[in-house]
C-alpha cells in the first residue's frame, strides 16, 4: 500500500493531492544524521522525486532558506525543474532562520524586507512562475516573524500561508513537562487537531513519528567534516538542537492514523511531514525504507 492508498483509506472524502516536505539544507556541509548522498546532484533529486512519485506524492514543498543560500537554492530551483519534468507540483516553504539571514532580534520590517528581496530574486521568480509551480500560488510561512498581511499587498498573486493556520505542523510537549510516551502523542495529536479544524487550512499533515536526540558533539560543532574528525560522537539525550530531545513514538503506525483522523476530508493537500528529515526522524524513514525496498543506488 502507498502512502496516498493509505491516506485515501483513513479518509475515503477526501480528494486532494499528496504532498511531501522536503529538506533543502541537506547539502550544506553541516553535521547531518546519516545522509548517504550528495543531495544537491540532479540524479540524486531525480531519484528521490521517483521515489516520491511512487508513493503517491504529486506536490514537494522545500524548506527554503533563500536565494543567498547557495545549495538550499540549488537544491530549490533543480527541484522545481525535475518535478516539471516529472509531472509533478512544487511548493515553497519559508525557512525561519533563512530568512532571517540567521540573525537573532531582526525587528518584523527588517524580516519582511528580507522576504521581499528573496522573492523578488530573478531565479526565485522563475521558480514561481515555472510550469510545476502549484497552482495555488501557495507560499507555506515557518513562523518567519514577517508581516504576511504585508507581502500579500507586494506580492497580490501569491497566497501566503501561515503556520497553524493556512499549513499545519507537528507540536511536541516540553519533554521536561511531558515524559511519557502515549501522553506525549496524545498531547501532539490534540494540538494537531485545534490546527485541522481552522476553515484557513489548505495544507494538512501528518509525520511518522520525532526523534531530533543526538546533539553532535564537540558542543558547537558545525561542520560535517570536524563532527567526523572528532568521532561522529553525539549526546543521545540532548536534542540536535540543543536542549532534552523530543520524541514522539510511532506506535506501530497508530500515531499516523490518530492524526489523518483530525484531518477534514475537504482539506485539498495533505503533506508527509518530512519526507528527508534524518535530523528529526519524522518522516526520514520513510524515504529510507523505499530506497531499501527498491535497491537504490545513491551514487550511480
Amino acid at each position: 500500500m502507498t502512502s496516498l492508498e493509505m491516506v485515501e483509506k483513513a479518509l475515503p472524502a477526501w480528494n486532494g493531492r499528496l504532498a511531501a516536505h522536503h529538506i533543502g539544507y541537506l547539502g550544506n556541509g553541516h553535521v547531518h544524521r546519516a545522509v548517504p548522498y550528495n543531495a544537491i546532484d540532479p540524479k540524486v533529486i531525480a531519484k528521490k522525486l521517483k521515489l516520491m512519485r511512487s508513493d503517491g506524492v504529486s506536490v514537494v514543498i522545500e524548506t527554503w532558506q533563500g536565494p543567498w543560500s547557495g545549495t538550499c537554492h540549488t537544491d530549490a530551483t533543480l527541484t522545481a525543474s525535475l518535478c516539471a519534468q516529472f509531472g509533478m507540483q512544487f511548493a515553497l516553504l519559508l525557512d525561519p532562520g533563512g530568512m532571517q539571514r540567521w540573525k537573532k532580534n531582526q525587528s518584523t520590517e527588517a524580516i519582511t524586507a528580507n522576504v521581499v528581496t528573496a522573492l523578488s530574486d530573478p531565479t526565485t521568480a522563475a521558480m514561481l512562475n515555472g510550469i510545476s509551480y502549484v497552482p495555488e500560488k501557495y507560499i507555506l510561512d515557518f513562523n518567519t516573524g514577517a508581516d504576511l498581511t504585508a507581502l500579500a499587498a507586494k506580492f497580490p498573486t501569491y497566497n501566503f500561508l501561515k503556520m497553524g493556520q493556512g499549513f499545519s505542523w507537528i507540536s511536541i510537549p516540553d519533554p521536561l513537562k511531558v515524559t511519557e510516551s502515549v501522553a506525549k502523542n496524545a498531547w501532539s495529536v490534540a494540538n494537531l487537531q485545534k490546527q485541522h479544524a481552522n476553515p484557513a487550512m489548505k495544507v494538512a499533515s501528518f509525520c511518522d513519528g520525532f526523534d531530533d536526540s543526538g546533539n553532535p558533539q564537540p558542543p558547537g560543532v558545525s561542520s560535517q567534516a570536524a563532527f567526523d574528525t572528532a568521532g561522529g560522537k553525539r549526546d543521545w539525550s540532548s536534542s540536535v538542537w540543543g536542549g532534552p530531545a523530543r520524541v514522539l513514538e510511532s506506535f506501530a503506525g497508530v500515531f499516523v492514523q490518530q492524526q489523518l483522523a483530525t484531518i477534514n476530508p475537504a482539506t485539498p493537500i495533505i503533506a508527509i511531514l518530512s519526507w528527508d528529515d534524518y535530523d528529526e526522524q519524522s518522516s526520514g524513514p520513510r524515504e529510507k525504507i523505499l530506497a531499501e525496498e527498491c535497491g537504490i543506488d545513491w551514487n550511480v
